[in-house]
């Protein structure tokens, strides 16, 4: 965006003096290849210094007075500065607008300074001159004290130009150019076709496109580096784009790497699962089928029934899909979703296997049955043996519930007894039912209690030993059944539809 403004332009005098005595320090002639001269004809004038002293304190000090332009316009790497004499002549707004891409283009910046005669300075040497020490821009060289006389006055990176207008519309315009200590001509002359650039404007009287030409040149025809900043900027962002994109291809390869493991692990698993099914079919196909009659009421002959109604639909269903979901031999594995459908097969089908099993051993021969039956009591009795430890714990005597668990050890202890008993009598099927609903009624009044005990003690802060708390936790129903414990297993299939 251009800025404009209009401030009135700084004040000094010359001050001779001053002039003897840093003559050989400020020399226009010192000036690192500026180049100068006149659009009509080369300009050879020896530029004097320019010194700031006080404001001019009446009208015939003012006659010595030098006016030095500030900048007036900017926009990106364009200043243009203009005296209060030469304004009227040139239009600002058309400059900014003819130069304004051409600079975009440029890495150096352009200071560009316009005056008009009759004034004390001694030609456009002495305006950019003036400018670089008395303006407002930052073109001086920070040196330009030690090393101005030998490598110049306009800072890295910055292009002056001045442009004097003459007094009458005869005259003739001067442009200089002083260009900055890493500035070069794009080729050999190129400097040159800038003071030319705006002559046939000029000669026209149209100061204007004159002004817009040189300054238009001057970014064609001498190119700065690209800052320094800039360019390790550039540098390392250049860099961090190769960075990222090798970490992004690394990330891309190990993630590759990970997928294709997981590929793999799954592939392995699914050929294990997929073995275990088959063997739990085959073992369904061999274990005699048991029937027991459905009673109205007996939870436990429901829940034998439905095994068998499961165990039939599991081999018509999988004798109906012969097809393996692993295809080792084209090497593509499943996908995870198979891979989970197996996994879950796999465990139902073992479950299943193992209720079946329980099923028929419970009115198989006395040599099968009676294990099976001594599993069912022995885990009671584990349970009970844990609400005995939890008793002997401290604090567990103030518990209400304490009066309730010790009646049940001992009437438990005694009802496990006469099933033990009656499971050696080698009952029939129906009776088979009956006692397992009776072991199982009496198994979740231990859940009960056990369940209880742990919540009122957890209410009353009284700190149980941590492993029987796992210990009780782990003996309570849970979602997933425990193939060691045969109530544990029938609860599952009883979940699954055998209470329907």
């Amino acid at each position: 965006m251009t800025r404009f403004s209009r401030g009135r332009p700084l004040r000094y005098t010359v001050l001779l003096a001053s002039a003897v005595a840093m003559a050989g320090t400020l020399g226009i002639g010192a000036v690192s290849a500026p180049v100068q001269g006149a659009v009509w004809a080369a300009s050879t004038d020896s530029s004097e210094p320019v010194y700031p002293s006080s404001s001019p304190s009446s009208e015939s000090d003012d006659k010595d007075t030098i006016l030095i332009p500030s900048v007036t316009a900017q926009e990106g790497k364009f200043y243009l500065a203009v005296t209060d004499a030469a304004i009227d002549d040139i239009d600002s707004q058309k400059i900014m607008d003819a130069v304004r891409e051409a600079v975009d283009g440029q890495n150096a910046k352009i200071l560009l300074g316009v005056d008009k005669k009759p004034n004390n300075l001694k030609g456009a040497s002495q305006l950019v001159r003036g400018m670089l020490m008395f303006g407002d821009s930052d073109a001086l060289s920070d040196d330009w004290l030690e090393n101005g006389k030998t490598k110049g006055y306009v800072g890295e990176g910055w292009i002056a130009v001045g442009v004097m207008l003459p007094e009458s519309a005869d005259g003739e315009v001067e442009v200089f150019v002083d260009p900055g200590r890493n500035v070069r001509e794009t080729e050999p002359g190129s400097q040159d076709k800038i003071l030319e650039a705006g002559k046939a404007d000029f000669e026209a009287g149209d100061y204007t496109d004159g002004i817009s030409a040189v300054a238009m040149s001057a970014t064609e025809n001498l190119r700065a580096p690209l800052d320094q900043k800039i360019a390790l900027s550039i540098v390392f962002g250049v860099l961090a784009l190769i960075v990222a994109v090798l970490v992004s291809f690394g990330l891309r390869k190990k993630r590759r790497n990970l997928l294709q493991a997981a590929a793999q692990k799954r592939t392995k698993q699914a050929e294990r699962w997929e073995s275990s099914i088959q063997q739990d079919l085959n073992a369904l196909r061999r274990i005699p089928a048991t029937r027991f009659d459905v009673q109205p009421g007996n939870r436990s002959a429901l829940t034998l029934h439905e095994i068998q109604v499961q165990r039939e639909q599991a081999l018509a269903s999988h004798d109906s899909h012969t097809t393996s979901l692993v295809d080792t031999s084209a090497g593509a594995g499943i996908s995870e979703a198979q891979a989970q459908q197996l996994e879950q097969q796999s465990e139902h089908l073992s479950l299943l296997r193992r209720a079946v099993e329980l099923a028929r051993s419970l009115q198989g021969p006395a040599s099968s049955s009676v294990k099976s039956w001594n599993q069912i009591i022995e885990q009671h009795r584990g349970g009970l043996e844990l609400l005995v430890r939890f008793l002997d714990g401290d604090g567990a005597a103030q518990l209400d519930i304490v009066p309730q668990v010790r009646t049940a050890i001992v009437t438990h202890t005694d009802a496990l007894d006469q099933f033990h008993e009656r499971a050696k009598s080698k009952p029939t099927v129906q009776q088979a039912a009956e006692l397992l609903e009776d072991l199982w009624v009496l198994r979740d009044e231990l859940d009960s209690l056990m369940d209880g005990a742990l919540a009122q003690a957890e209410a009353a802060q009284v700190k149980a030993e941590a492993k029987l708390v796992e210990q009780m936790r782990s003996f309570l129903p849970s979602s997933a059944a425990k193939t060691n414990d045969p109530i544990s297993v029938l609860r599952t299939f009883w979940q699954d539809g055998g209470k329907h």
